[in-house]
């Protein structure tokens, strides 16, 4: 998560879309920079509303209006494809590794998207992450971001910074996944498509320029507290 006051903007950081290599690059020029732990780091925008706006009018006296929060969203398959791959890291496997457990490289990507479609809390560890588009939600299938962009036009986001701040950015890839095929059966395609209607619609609907589509957002005020859970 990244506060950039003079820019007026949020960066809210979805795991597996290069926020990290933004944040890595613009941190120096941040007024609030929050990197670790990950449960911190991928703040929701849920978590954002409760626990950080507040902070920041409290001390700084900029309201809501004041700024705009924005964050990535990944096409789902896509998406769930550098989870997969990013798991199957050797260093992931060591039995010393506390995140062992996370470890997909014993199983096939198929498999991998069926267990992350079971219902919550039936998903093995290995697939207990949320959605492509968990942190910018302000409840369930609603959008509280200002602006979504899409992962494909990162360079969109880019400029707006650029724009804002007045400065160039140098950003450096960071956690990439290790390239290799990935195949899904037709059947695990329908199983993924189903449980994840809503984020297939979302991202198909996101314009360059991170604007959401009125049928996607909810009113400001209107913030579903029930699940500040971390975002991994």
């Amino acid at each position: 998560m990244l506060f950039l006051n003079r820019a007026g903007l949020v960066i809210l950081s979805q795991p597996k879309t290069g926020t990290t290599a933004l944040e890595n690059a613009l941190t120096p020029r941040s007024s609030i920079s929050i990197s670790k732990p990950p449960e911190l780091k991928h703040m929701s925008y849920r978590g954002f509303m409760t626990y950080m706006a507040p902070m920041i009018e409290a001390h700084t006296g900029m309201k809501r209006s004041d700024y705009e929060v924005v964050s990535v969203m990944r096409e789902p398959l896509d998406w769930l494809g550098s989870w997969y791959r990013y798991r199957t890291r050797d260093e992931l496997k060591k039995p010393d590794n506390p995140r062992s457990v996370n470890y997909t490289g014993g199983m096939s990507f198929d498999q991998f998207v069926r267990d992350f479609c079971k219902p919550v809390g039936e998903q093995p560890v290995h697939a207990r992450i949320k959605t492509p588009s968990w942190v910018a939600l302000s409840g369930r299938n609603s959008i509280g971001v200002d602006r979504l962009y899409p992962y494909e036009n990162l360079e969109d986001l880019y400029q707006l910074i650029i724009d804002r701040t007045g400065k160039p950015i140098d950003a450096k890839l960071a956690n990439v996944s290790p390239e290799m095929p990935l195949s899904l059966t037709d059947a695990a395609k329908t199983v993924l498509r189903q449980a994840c209607a809503f984020e297939f619609e979302l991202h198909a609907s996101l314009r360059r320029d991170g604007a959401v589509d009125g049928k996607f957002k909810r009113q400001m005020s209107d913030i579903d507290t029930a699940d500040l859970s971390p975002g991994v």
